[in-house]
């Protein structure tokens, strides 16, 4: 399967090529539509289908959302994991006329845990290279840092105390 990385932050793209993008997007200063041209762009100059895409939707930001509804197509499916508050507009007839799915989840589902904790165990899954570990008496630094610069790494707080 291809994949195709989408985000704001170089760094995070390179990093993603590093781990098995095949191609990557950066959406700065970018809109939807600006977005969706350079993904068929892609698509078109290597052969790759215009339908049935698998698309994660991870920021919760506006942007990353209305970037997601905007690539989904013909037997398309959209998962939304990111958390978010903002609203989108979206002619929800285009499921229908797409054949189109749009999943909303918290992530991985319970009776995957051991398939995907043997990926991690066995090194399949570098998770080193993508979370920080901090104690808990650090949250109000660590919330600070978060807000001013997103980390490069998801932040996992451990209790000490």
């Amino acid at each position: 399967n291809t994949v195709v990385g989408i985000a704001r932050n170089q760094e995070k793209l390179d990093r993603a090529l590093n781990f098995g993008a095949d191609f990557v997007i950066n959406s700065t200063d970018k809109d939807a539509r600006a977005v969706s041209k350079e993904f068929k762009g892609i698509c078109k100059g290597n052969g790759l289908p215009n339908f049935g895409w698998k698309i994660f939707e991870v920021t919760g930001a506006k942007g990353g959302q209305e970037i997601a509804l905007t690539l989904l197509g013909f037997t398309g499916k959209l998962i939304v994991v990111g958390f978010g508050l903002a609203k989108t507009e979206y002619a929800i007839g285009r499921l229908m006329a797409f054949d189109a799915d749009i999943i909303g989840t918290w992530g991985c589902l319970p009776e995957y845990y051991p398939i995907v904790l043997n990926m991690a165990l066995s090194g399949k899954i570098n998770v080193e290279k993508f979370v920080e570990t901090r104690a808990m008496s650090t949250i109000a630094k660590t919330f600070a840092e978060a807000h001013k610069t997103p980390p490069m790494k998801r932040i996992v707080l451990i209790p000490d105390f």
